[in-house]
């Protein structure tokens, strides 16, 4: 297996180095997300994880005999799916956050009416964002809420991807007239 097929979208990449690349990314990524990267900012190693997937997916497709250029699909829609996931991911957390933040200005949360009411109040989410920001561990707390619900809405994409690339075959040649 040449190891180059994770990094430059130039090669051809047979179903097992293909498989073996995505699950070797996939562990990396969740090793970046867990213990983060000391000499490269996370945002920076997240684009090089998606270039290696995107190089993995155009060679493999190289080695099916088709185009590179639909290698870009399973990438495009596994962004998606991650962003869909951390919404998700934050979503409960920030709904706990809200009626926290309600409780502790006097509104009484168990009334849905009174809270809805606060809720829709002209300063309500303005003041909401700043007892965020002035709370970084609550803030931490729900960025925290959602890198696993987006990794794994991204590997569940790339791994769906992965089946249907994993069975292309090369074209049957012309049948000779």
């Amino acid at each position: 297996m040449n190891p180059l097929v994770l990094f430059l979208p130039v090669y051809r990449a047979s179903v097992t180095a293909y498989l073996l690349g995505l699950v070797a990314l996939a562990l990396l990524d969740a090793m970046r997300m867990q213990f983060g990267l000391i000499v490269i900012p996370s945002w920076a190693a997240l684009l090089a994880i998606w270039f290696f997937v995107y190089s993995l997916h155009a060679n493999r497709r190289r080695h099916a005999g088709r185009e590179p250029a639909l290698a870009i699909l399973p990438v495009l829609v596994a962004v998606l799916a991650k962003g869909a996931a951390a919404v998700g991911g934050i979503f409960p957390g920030l709904v706990a956050a809200m009626t926290d933040f309600a409780e502790r200005n006097g509104v009484d949360t168990s009334d849905q009416q009174a809270f809805a009411n606060a809720i829709n109040q002209p300063g309500f989410q303005q003041a909401f964002q700043e007892d965020l920001q002035a709370r970084p561990e609550t803030l931490d707390a729900l960025m925290a809420g959602m890198a696993w619900p987006s990794w794994f809405g991204f590997w569940l994409v790339i791994g769906l991807f992965a089946i249907w690339f994993a069975r292309m075959q090369r074209p049957a040649p012309p049948a000779a007239a």
